[in-house]
């Protein structure tokens, strides 16, 4: 077998392993949009330069048919490329969003880590329907005035809404259910441009987004009660769709 069938094979077999992972990623961790916006794309690039790689070119170079200690130097490659691509899936497992969590006006990306650094315990998501990230809204006095002060004050002592679990609670599954807790949708879409407005439709329920790595708008599709698309500024157009 000559080294360019080696690699070649190597890379075959790498890159159905890649794709395994890719689903896992794109199905599970980041779904819809948030693979784009979340850092999802940014760790798997420690991946790929590992799986797709690295590993099939290590092999082209030290492939050699009937070299003696050849069987020794695949297992080490093949060892290699394992512990690196486990170490980039525990890296993104662990920066994965797992709520997404609504505190008034904004969607909040929150990861494990978020939850530690104020000391709240992310196990409290189990008690909350569906699969992972969490649909969360923050529960807020029914008065306006009311919501706003409680929404500065969180601000003010550094324990900010979208992190006080103990006001946790599950999207409503009505369409008048969300809309109820997107009470400060209209202050929102006086904020956006005539630009981000004109492509918003029936079904969107528009909002501020937070996450580690980006910030802007994301409409919420009351049909498939996911984060359908996400505006970069209020003067950008859409740049990523579901």
């Amino acid at each position: 077998m000559s080294r360019w069938r080696a690699g070649a094979i190597h890379f075959l077999i790498s890159l159905a392993i890649f794709l395994g992972l890719l689903a896992v990623i794109l199905l599970l961790w980041y779904p819809g949009i948030l693979f784009n916006i979340d850092r999802g794309w940014t760790g798997l690039q420690l991946v790929i330069g590992v799986d797709l790689i690295a590993g099939p070119l290590l092999t082209l170079v030290v492939f050699k048919s009937g070299k003696k200690g050849l069987n020794f130097d695949l297992s080490c490659i093949a060892f290699f490329q394992a512990a690196c691509m486990a170490a980039g899936m525990w890296v993104i497992y662990n920066e994965r969003p797992i709520a997404i969590v609504l505190a008034y006006d904004t969607f909040y990306s929150v990861d494990r880590e978020g939850f530690l650094q104020y000391e709240r315990d992310p196990q409290v998501l189990e008690d909350f329907p569906g699969p992972y990230p969490k649909l969360i809204y923050i529960q807020l006095p029914e008065s306006e005035i009311a919501a706003q002060i409680a929404s500065m004050r969180a601000q003010f002592i550094g324990d900010p809404l979208y992190i006080q679990t103990e006001n946790y609670r599950a999207m409503p599954d009505s369409v008048e259910g969300l809309r109820s807790v997107f009470r400060a949708e209209q202050t929102t879409r006086r904020g956006a441009s005539e630009n981000v407005l004109n492509q918003l439709d029936e079904s969107c329920l528009f909002s501020k987004f937070i996450s580690p790595v980006v910030s802007g708008f994301v409409c919420f599709n009351t049909d498939s009660r996911t984060l359908s698309k996400f505006y970069e500024s209020a003067s950008a157009a859409a740049i990523v769709e579901e």
